[in-house]
């Protein structure tokens, strides 16, 4: 089974140069966890996450009307293609331990987003038959879970 017959289409995004506000509210109103962060054109730049709102509300001491996304979002961007198979977004939730996986055709255009619900509703309705098996999600719940040590040139940025 391939990432296009699973993702997500329906996707709410914004601009690095909106404010966490306009980020979290956009989340609050669509109960999503995730913005994938695009440039005028459509090109996925960056994601930031709730967390990543909730860590900066309680590290900069400013309102989140005054931060920017891009002064928030994430630095490491993980993607897939929707040619890609589900044990390569398997592969990419397990190793860099993220929830949520955003799809880019060739060109760096968002296409869809793959979180690890989407691979549990698919098992659970059998869409799976042949694909990634239970253990395997069992599996990647249970590493993306997992304490992350740091790495030496890795940084804590809110």
């Amino acid at each position: 089974m391939r990432v296009d017959e699973i993702m997500s289409t329906q996707l709410e995004t914004c601009q690095a140069e909106d404010s966490l506000d306009a980020a979290g509210q956009s989340m609050w109103e669509h109960d999503i966890g995730l913005l994938p962060v695009v440039s005028a054109d459509g090109r996925l730049m960056s994601v930031i996450t709730d967390r990543d709102i909730a860590m900066a509300a309680c590290i900069r001491g400013k309102p989140l009307r005054e931060i920017k996304v891009s002064e928030t979002m994430s630095k490491r961007l993980v993607t897939v293609l929707p040619s890609d198979g589900l044990q390569r977004i398997e592969e990419r939730m397990q190793t860099e331990q993220i929830h949520r996986i955003p799809v880019v055709d060739g060109e760096g255009f968002l296409r869809g987003i793959v979180t690890i619900n989407d691979l549990a509703r698919h098992l659970r309705s059998r869409k799976l038959a042949g694909g990634v098996p239970p253990e395997e999600v069992a599996g990647t719940v249970a590493a993306i879970g997992s304490p992350r040590a740091l790495t030496s040139n890795e940084e804590i940025q809110p």
